[in-house]
C-alpha cells in the first residue's frame, strides 16, 4: 500500500508540473500575440482610435476585423485582430499636420500576386471564390476575416489573381501597369480628381476600378480602391532625352512594341528594352484626334481604298492604294501616306500617317510577320504587336 502510495503522488507531480507548463506556454503565447504584428492585447484604458493610429489603420477596418459593432465595446485584455499588410490600412491617409492632399502611397499596398475584388449586390464569400477561381477560406484568411461575416457592397476585397481572371474593371484595351493597388481613405475636403493626381494615375481608371458613375459621390472616410496608372498614361510624364526618345519608366513587355508619342509626333519600335527604329509622323489633327492608351494591332492589309468624312463638312476624302495599314484600334491604323510630306505636323482624321517605306517597315516588322499581302486578322494565337499611344 505504501508503493501505491508513493506512485500516486509521482504521477500527481508529474501531473501538477505538466499543467503549470502549460499554463506558462500560454501566457507566453498571449505575451507573445500581443507584440505580432496582426493582434494586439487591449491595454487599460485604450480606445479603438488609439489602437487604429498604432497600427496606422482606420477604427471601421478594426471593427471589420474583430466583428465589433460598437467601437466602445472592447475591454482591457480582449485580444483584437489588426492589419498588418491588408486592405483597409489607411494607405495614403492625411499626415497628422492635417494637410488633405499630404499622400503618402506606400503603405497597404496590393502586390502584383494579388488584386482588388469590389463586393457588388447578392455577393457572399462564397460567389466570389467561384467567380475568382479559389475558395471562401483562402479569402477569408487573406482579409483577416471570419468566413461568415456579412459582406458590404462596395467593400474591398484582396483576392488571388488566377490566370485569366481581372478583377479590376478596365475600358477598351487601357492596360494597366503591373504594380500596387493602394486603399485610400478619403480625408474631409479631398476630391477624387486630386487623390487620382495624387497617386499618378486616372480620375477615369479611378471610377471604373470603384464602380462610381459620379465622381461627387465620395465622401470622408470612404475607402478608395486606387489602380496604378495605364502604361500611356504613365509614358505621358517621361521626359524627352536628347537623343529625342523619350525615357520611358518602364518597359512594358520583352517582346516587340510601338511607342507612339502625339505631342513629338514620333513613333518607335522596340524590343524589349531596346530601340530598332524611330519615324516621323502625322497623327490626328484637333478636330480628329488619334485615340490614346494601350492597344494590339488586330488586322494588317497590304492595300486598301480609304474613304470617309463628310461632303457637307468639306473634310470628305476618297484615297485609293493606302499601303501598309495595321488596325490598331477599330479604324485607327498605321498606313502610308502619299498625299502630303508634311511628316511631324497631325494632318490625318486620326490614323497614323508615315511615308510609304517607313510604313512598309513597320509593317513587316510587327508580329505576327505574314507571307501574303491581302488582309490579316489576328487571333489569342498570333497576337498582334503591343501598340502604346501617349500624349
Amino acid at each position: 500500500m505504501k508503493k501505491s502510495a508513493q506512485v500516486i503522488h509521482t504521477k500527481r507531480r508529474i501531473i501538477g508540473i505538466c499543467l503549470l507548463s502549460l499554463l506558462l506556454l500560454i501566457m507566453t503565447t498571449r505575451n507573445g500575440l500581443a507584440q505580432t504584428g496582426d493582434s494586439h492585447v487591449v491595454a487599460p484604458g485604450e480606445t479603438l482610435t488609439e489602437i487604429a493610429r498604432r497600427y496606422q489603420t482606420d477604427v471601421s477596418t478594426l471593427m471589420r476585423l474583430n466583428a465589433l459593432s460598437d467601437p466602445s465595446l472592447i475591454r482591457s485584455g480582449q485580444r483584437l485582430i489588426v492589419p498588418s499588410d491588408v486592405v483597409g490600412s489607411g494607405a495614403g491617409r492625411s499626415s497628422e499636420a492635417g494637410s488633405a492632399l499630404e499622400t503618402t502611397p506606400t503603405e497597404g499596398f496590393i502586390d502584383t500576386a494579388t488584386r482588388i475584388y469590389i463586393v457588388h449586390p447578392g455577393d457572399t464569400l462564397a460567389s466570389i471564390a467561384a467567380k475568382l477561381q479559389t475558395t471562401a477560406a483562402r479569402l477569408a484568411e487573406m482579409n483577416q476575416r471570419s468566413p461568415s461575416m456579412v459582406l458590404h457592397v462596395g467593400e474591398a476585397l484582396r483576392a488571388p489573381v488566377a490566370e485569366g481572371i481581372d478583377f479590376a474593371p478596365q475600358a477598351g484595351n487601357d492596360i494597366p501597369v503591373p504594380g500596387k493597388y493602394y486603399v485610400h481613405v478619403v480625408q474631409e475636403g479631398e476630391t477624387l480628381s486630386a487623390i487620382a493626381a495624387a497617386y499618378g494615375t486616372s480620375l477615369r481608371r479611378t471610377l471604373e476600378t470603384n464602380d462610381l458613375a459620379d465622381a461627387a459621390q465620395v465622401r470622408p472616410g470612404q475607402r478608395i480602391v486606387v489602380p496604378p496608372p495605364s502604361f500611356a498614361e504613365l509614358f505621358a510624364e517621361a521626359p524627352m532625352g536628347d537623343n529625342g526618345v523619350p525615357e520611358y519608366p518602364v518597359v512594358p513587355t520583352d517582346d516587340k512594341w510601338i511607342s507612339v508619342d502625339l505631342d513629338h509626333q514620333r513613333a518607335y519600335a522596340w524590343e524589349g528594352n531596346q530601340l530598332i527604329k524611330k519615324f516621323a509622323i502625322s497623327s490626328g489633327k484637333s478636330r480628329t484626334p488619334t485615340v490614346t492608351g494601350v492597344f494590339r494591332i488586330w488586322s494588317k492589309v497590304s492595300s486598301q481604298t480609304m474613304q470617309g468624312g463628310s461632303r457637307a463638312a468639306g473634310d470628305y476624302y476618297n484615297l485609293p492604294n493606302v499601303q501598309w495599314v495595321q488596325y490598331f484600334y477599330r479604324d485607327y491604323s498605321f498606313h502610308g501616306a502619299y498625299w502630303h510630306n508634311n511628316f511631324g505636323v497631325p494632318m490625318s482624321h486620326g490614323c497614323i500617317n508615315m511615308t510609304n517605306n517607313d510604313a512598309k517597315w513597320l509593317f513587316d516588322w510587327a508580329a505576327p510577320t505574314v507571307s501574303y499581302r491581302g488582309w490579316h486578322f489576328m487571333d489569342s494565337a498570333s497576337p498582334g504587336t503591343l501598340v502604346v499611344v501617349h500624349r
